[in-house]
């Protein structure tokens, strides 16, 4: 409403003016027209910022009024500002003022009023064009003996600039180029010293910023120390020894201008340079090459570094990559069938398919003896003497002199074998293969007379291994619900069915069975462990257990080195996959001490690498120092390998 009412007094203001004026004017000029208008034209005007724009102003019909400009935009100029028209057409030029004024389009208007023929409203549209500035800061830059300093490139005028850094000398390098910057706008660029190679004394020079700018080109003055500097520098960033690369080498290069005094230095003894120290002129190398011990090594990646340091203060830390797998020691052709170890003689005796072989092992000396056999072998047990072996098949058992690694006898057999033991009573003892219930066939070796055992019936595919004593043959069952151990004493040579252990499924036993050394602990396959005793009440009773997942695939004992090793399977009971991890324990509580892991098989990817396929350890066996841990693997699914089998050891300590 305030506005309304300053409106009209204004209006008012000027009516009063104008009658006054006509009042007093002379009674011969010609009254104005009552309904006359004022005219202006273009209604919008649109103009660039340094051009003139122009308004046309009149009045129809033609009679003489006064007018003025009464609001306009305060970036314009206008002239005139007031005026008379009659029958004439007025000129109105428009002109910006700019300064201050950012780019694009500005919009306004101008009012014009009159003393009788009414207002007009002109809409003015002005564009106004960039007009960069550029400056820097600072404009000269000495470096001195720093390493680098900072410019700032800065628009000081409107728009955008755009800018580009030019003929920079060569011993300066630069953090960017190019860039764009708006109004009020800066833009850092690092100014960094290149004094490698460069002799001592002052460095001058200059570089040009092109742009954009109304200003033009500005030049940059650049200047700079080059002091006596001792300045070493690496042909490499890092080192990396891929598996089985046992020598690398790299440059070391004074980039300095005066002779470089060096040195190598890391703390690893695993790695050794045929150069350490020397001397080297500016612009020179030396050529160092390191050699990897890979004996010493034992897991499969290793980071380290080196220094390299120099007579000025300046050091060089270089990065070493060490990609180091175990590989399994002795591989071995066909599918080995089963496996014993001859402690006697440090052997490990084994039968295979493809070939079907009888086997000695030496895994000291890695040679291997071979007798061939006639069928494929099912099981093999060793005499205690290890003079001995007998080789169970389908239908028959051969008995192999280990000495002369001859076959001295084959013996006929009234059923196919699963398991065998070669008693030191001169017997051999053969579980059936087949699943149901059967009776121990045992051959007397002097007569080669077969005869059933005597008592309750085993039920075939039972696993049995001999005690200590020669005495007895202990069994675990197989496919039976709940699974048990059972005893068999073998004193009269026939086998006779003693008993089986006191429990009913309050412990699970799992199918397979290992004896320590000394006799006392019989191992389940389910990692129970229980008792061994000539005393039934005490004998086959629950000892403990040993920690872990899964079942036992293999496991041995050595009274030596007071210590038990054993693999366990991966996966469910119905889908076991031997592992690649030998566990640990110690022989009086059977308490965990440690787990290794088994050596590799290494296959070539055919680009200078390797691709590795765990082993699965299935026989493993102590020596009979308790030193090494002697374990017959196989590498898992997938290798593409002809020779799938291999004989590893594990270091006991």
């Amino acid at each position: 409403m305030k506005k309304h009412n300053f409106v009209f007094a204004i209006y008012w203001f000027l009516f009063i003016a104008f009658a006054v004026s006509y009042g007093c004017s002379d009674d011969s000029e010609e009254p104005p027209v009552v309904d006359a208008e004022l005219v202006v034209s273009p209604g919008i005007l649109s103009f660039n910022a340094s051009d003139t724009g122009l308004l046309y102003l009149s009045v129809q019909p033609a009679s003489k009024f006064t007018w003025q400009i009464s609001s306009a935009p305060e970036w314009l100029n206008i002239s005139p500002m007031s005026g008379t028209v009659k029958d004439e057409i007025i000129e109105l030029q428009i002109t910006a003022k700019a300064e201050g004024l950012g780019e694009g389009n500005h919009s306004g208007q101008i009012e014009i009023i009159s003393n009788g023929a009414g207002h007009f409203r002109a809409t003015v549209v002005m564009h106004v064009d960039p007009h960069p500035v550029a400056q820097v800061e600072p404009a000269k830059v000495d470096l001195g003996t720093e390493n680098e300093k900072s410019i700032f490139i800065n628009n000081s005028g409107t728009g955008i600039l755009t800018w580009q850094l030019k003929d920079a000398p060569e011993w300066v390098s630069l953090s960017r180029t190019d860039g764009r910057s708006g109004e009020d706008y800066g833009t850092e660029v690092i100014v960094s010293a290149i004094r490698k190679g460069l002799p001592v004394g002052a460095k001058t020079g200059s570089m040009v910023l092109s742009s954009n700018s109304e200003e033009g080109d500005i030049t940059i003055d650049l200047s700079m120390e080059v002091p006596a500097l001792a300045l070493i520098s690496s042909s490499v960033s890092e080192i990396t020894f891929a598996h089985s690369v046992i020598n690398q080498s790299f440059y070391v290069r004074n980039e300095g201008n005066v002779d470089a005094n060096w040195e190598w230095s890391m703390n690893e003894t695993f790695l050794s340079a045929d150069i350490t120290e020397g001397t080297i002129n500016p612009g020179d190398s030396a050529k160092v090459t390191l050699t990897l011990d890979r004996s010493q090594l034992t897991e499969e990646q290793y980071s380290t570094e080196a220094t390299l340091s120099c007579n000025d203060g300046n050091t060089i830390s270089l990065p070493i990559h060490i990609t180091h797998y175990n590989e399994v020691e002795l591989q071995i052709d066909g599918k080995i069938i089963d496996a014993e170890y001859d402690r006697i003689n440090d052997v490990i005796i084994a039968v295979s398919e493809g070939p079907n072989e009888l086997r000695k092992f030496d895994p000291v000396t890695q040679t291997i003896s071979t007798v061939a056999l006639n069928m494929i072998p099912k099981c093999v047990s060793v005499s205690q003497d290890g003079n001995y072996a007998a080789v169970g098949h389908d239908g028959q058992v051969a008995y192999v002199n280990l000495s002369t690694m001859t076959i001295e006898k084959h013996y006929g057999l009234t059923t196919n074998a699963y398991d065998i033991v070669l008693a030191p009573n001169n017997w051999v003892y053969v579980v059936p293969e087949s699943s149901q219930w059967e009776k121990l066939r045992c051959i007397n070796l002097a007569t080669g007379v077969e005869s059933n055992q005597t008592g309750y019936s085993i039920h075939g595919r039972t696993k049995i291994k001999l005690h200590p004593t020669g005495d007895y043959i202990y069994g675990a069952n197989n496919g039976l619900s709940p699974s048990d151990f059972e005893k068999y004493d073998i004193t009269g040579g026939t086998a006779a069915y003693l008993y089986d252990s006191p429990y009913h499924g309050d412990y699970d036993f799992s199918g397979d069975i290992w004896i320590s050394e000394d006799g006392n602990r019989l191992f389940a396959k389910s990692r129970n462990v229980f008792n061994s005793s000539a005393t039934q009440a005490n004998d086959m009773t629950y000892n403990g257990a040993l920690s872990g997942e899964g079942y036992v695939m293999t496991l041995d004992y050595s009274a030596a080195a007071s210590k038990i090793c054993a693999v366990f399977t991966e996966g469910s009971y119905w889908d076991q996959i031997p592992g690649n991890e030998v566990h640990i324990y110690e022989t009086t509580y059977l308490a965990f001490q440690e787990t290794m892991t088994l050596p590799a098989f290494l296959v070539p990817d055919g680009q200078g690498g390797v691709t590795k396929f765990e082993s699965q350890g299935h026989f493993g066996f102590f020596n009979a120092s308790g030193t090494a841990y002697y374990v017959l693997v196989k590498a898992e699914a997938g290798s593409g390998m002809i020779n799938e089998w291999a004989i590893t050891t594990i270091d006991i300590d």
